[in-house]
Parts: structure tokens; sequence; C-alpha cells
């Protein structure tokens, strides 16, 4: 929890996962999101949840953190409208920074049901240095803990703690050596993008030092205020770091990038969120014995094979086959059993095999 407030940004990722053991059971995380986009498990300011909305972690969150901005819509959306076109025009308007750009959708009514605060960017909290609209980071949590999840419950609870621990010590061991002051490497490393792209826009001063206007290549004009840390794009001030137009103006001017960054994208918070470690967890051997009689829960076997993989969505893409190729002529659609050759000139020669020694 002291890693979660002095280090991570205040976006909790709330989801949960089947336990494939022999009694079943559901295990629910709580994941955050440090300055390298890490996760940080056991994650407190106002703190905004994201979630696939499951059933009763709507109204739990509501009624714990009633102040508290809660993203969640995506998955509900389906439920109610089918239909790819209307997907990808729904993720169009939660991708929108300003409300202005936010366009009607045949789900209109639907939409407004809801406060957009769950679930459009031109309406999130911009103290929480995040612009994610998905949950998809506490789904690759679930996906690290996949291995663990069909084992007895007491196994579970030391191979869980083992993970956060090593987890833990790689991230802290990583860090020796960065400077204190700087910005994380993620951080870094999206500034070198960000100046591959500089020659598309174009700086003009209004007050010096303070307000300029930047034109793109397609006649687009923002209005960047570096004393606010402000830009009309609105990214700048959703993700906590400068956004493509407020480097064009910054870098004329080659200042300490710090300065106009968020906390969660320094060193120093980072070091900070992994300082405390985690104490290992006790052997069974050592555990102390349960002062009152505990009993499993009623095992009820379901037909058929138990599933290994969770079923998938009907829109959600599947992973792309590798077609087989034929190991002699190395084009797909056949095997060398069938292969007729390949194109003239590409077919390898091999070696003539000697029958015979000469004398």
């Amino acid at each position: 929890m002291r890693a979660f407030i002095n280090g991570c940004r205040n976006v909790v990722g709330l989801d949960g996962c089947h336990l494939k053991g022999k009694y079943g059971g559901c295990l629910l995380s709580a994941t955050a999101l440090d300055g390298q986009n890490g996760l940080d498990e056991h994650p407190v300011q106002e703190i905004n949840f994201i979630s696939d909305r499951q059933k009763g972690l709507r109204d739990v969150v509501h009624t714990l953190f009633p102040t508290s901005p809660h993203r969640h819509m995506y998955q509900n959306i389906k439920s109610h409208f089918k239909g790819s076109k209307l997907h990808t025009m729904f993720w169009n308007v939660a991708g929108a920074y300003k409300a202005k750009h936010f366009q009607n959708v045949k789900a209109f009514e639907y939409l407004m049901g809801e406060d957009p605060k769950s679930w459009c960017r031109a309406f999130f909290d911009h103290n929480s240095s995040c612009e994610h609209l998905s949950n998809n980071f506490s789904e690759s949590f679930n996906n690290m803990i996949a291995k663990i999840r069909e084992k007895p419950l007491c196994t579970l609870i030391l191979m869980y703690g083992q993970l956060v621990m090593g987890l833990f010590y790689k991230r802290i061991n990583a860090c020796v050596g960065w400077v204190s002051g700087d910005l994380v490497p993620s951080a870094k490393k999206l500034l070198k993008l960000i100046f591959k792209k500089i020659k598309e826009y174009k700086v003009a001063g209004a007050v010096a030092g303070k307000v300029y206007e930047v034109t793109s290549i397609h006649s687009s004009i923002f209005t960047i205020d570096l004393d606010r840390k402000t830009c009309s794009c609105v990214q700048w001030q959703l993700r906590g770091f400068p956004c493509q137009h407020a480097v064009c103006v910054l870098q004329q001017v080659r200042p300490n990038w710090v300065q106009y960054c968020a906390r969660y994208y320094l060193v120093d918070n980072y070091k900070i969120t992994y300082a405390s470690g985690m104490v290992p967890l006790e052997g069974p051997d050592d555990w102390e014995e349960p002062r009152a009689t505990i009993l499993p829960p009623l095992l009820i076997r379901k037909p058929d094979r138990p599933r290994k993989n969770r079923r998938k969505v009907y829109d959600e893409t599947l992973p792309e086959k590798k077609p087989r190729c034929c190991s002699k002529c190395k084009q797909p659609g056949h095997n060398k059993t069938t292969c007729g050759g390949g194109p003239i000139g590409s077919n390898t020669k091999r070696k003539r095999i000697r029958v015979e020694v000469d004398g």
C-alpha cells in the first residue's frame, strides 16, 4: 500500500479470474501502474477505478468510493448492441480528448444514460495521469498467474507470494543504475519517438516563454501554455506527459524535462514504489494450527472435461495461424511428398552421393 501511495498513479484496475483447482473459487486482484507502465499488485487521493463491470463490482465501488470515477463501458455495450461497425464508432467516441469531438451514434441514448466519466477520455480526471480506456493491464496480470490458478489454495498462496516478491526484486535491481532526478527509461524512449515527428509541426510564439501556437501539416492549430502545462489537444493534461505539440515548443529552449512531467515518470518515484520490497511467506510447517474447524466447500463436479482455456468473445481477435511450409522448397500450401519443385533456380542442389569408391 505504501508503494501505491508514494509511487504509482492513482488508478486501480479491478478484475478477477476463476481458480481451476479441485474446489474452484475466484481470485480477485487490484492492479496499479508505475511510471514504467509496469504492474504493481495490491494497490489513497481520489482513486480512479477501471474494470470490466463484473456483477457486483460497480455497486461495491459506488458504495465504498462514492466520489471516485469508475471506468467501465465497452463490455456492457457489447451485450446490448451488436455489430463491428458500431463498436468501432464507440471506440472513436471514447477516444476523443475533447467533448466537441463527441459524435452521436445509434446507441446515443444508451451511452448518455451512463456518466461520460466512466467511458470517454474527454471527461476523465486529469489528476490520474492515465488515459487507459480498457482494463487490459489487469488482464495481463491474470495471464501472469495462469499457471498457478489450478493449484491447491495453500500452494497457490505461496506461489503467488513468490511471483510478487520476484517482481519487486527484479524491478528494484533494474533501477539501481538509473540517475536520481531523471526520467524513467520508458519516458525517455517516448520522447525520442516524438522528436522524430517534430518536423511535421510549425511553432509560432505568442507570449515569450509562456504561450505558443503550433500548426500541424494538416493545418490544425494547438495552443501551448508552458506555465500551466496545458495543450489545447488535452493530451498533456490527461497523461501528465508532454504531448507532441508541447515537445515541439520545449525542444527549442532545451528544458529540464522533469519539470514538465508528472511525478509518476521520475526515477525517484519508481525507486520509492519498490523500495519496501516484500517479506517472504513462511512455509506450511511454520503455520499456526487453526483454532476452528475449517471445512472445504462442497465439491460439485461439472460434466465433461474441465476447460483449460477461457471462452473467447465473438468479436475477439484470434491469433494468426502460421501456415505450414514444405521442407524441400520452403513454399506454403503443400508438403515434401506432394512437392512439384519450387520456382526455377530456387531448388537447392544436393551433393551427389557416391555409391562406390574409386580404386
